[in-house]
Parts: structure tokens; sequence; C-alpha cells
């Protein structure tokens, strides 16, 4: 699923969910950079989410799945404010 930030910019999201029950706790996960959070962290976040959490990650503008120039990060606040509107929405 893809959300726009302030900057127009399209970014990618991934969620895990328990299928079962109700997540015992949200978990949001960060990527490093010139990473992404739907390849690299998926089997952390698989096995969190058959543990019964449920998992959130977002892919960085420029990472990933994300618009944007490859690992290019002109402003790391707005990378704290992509994941803190995000998050945010999620709670």
């Amino acid at each position: 699923e893809f959300i726009t930030n302030s900057q127009g910019s399209k970014l990618f999201t991934c969620k895990w969910i328990p299928i079962k029950d109700e997540p015992k706790a949200l978990i949001f996960i960060f990527h490093g950079y010139g990473m992404e959070c739907s390849i690299t962290m998926s089997s952390t976040a698989i096995r969190l989410a058959k543990e019964g959490y449920a998992v959130y990650g977002i892919d960085y503008q420029g990472h990933g799945k994300s618009s944007g120039l490859d690992g290019y990060v002109e402003n790391f606040d707005d990378i704290v404010n992509d994941c803190n509107d995000h998050f945010s929405n999620i709670c």
C-alpha cells in the first residue's frame, strides 16, 4: 500500500497482522540507510506476527518501493516527519 507524504512523494508501507487473534501490541519497524521494509525486514516481521503482534513499516523516500532518488535523503527531518505521520495514523 502506498501513502503520500507532505512533499507529495509516494511512500510504500508494509504491515503484517496476526491472522487468528487481536494483536498483543503494535510494533513499528524502521530500516537503515539504503534498505527497505518489504524484503530485508519481512522475516522478522512475519515471526512477530505469528507470535501475535501487529507489525508496521514504511520505506523512506528514496528507499525500497518509495519514490525519490535511490538512497538520497535531502533532510533527515523529513524521514522523521514521514514516520511520525504514518505511525500516528495507525494508532
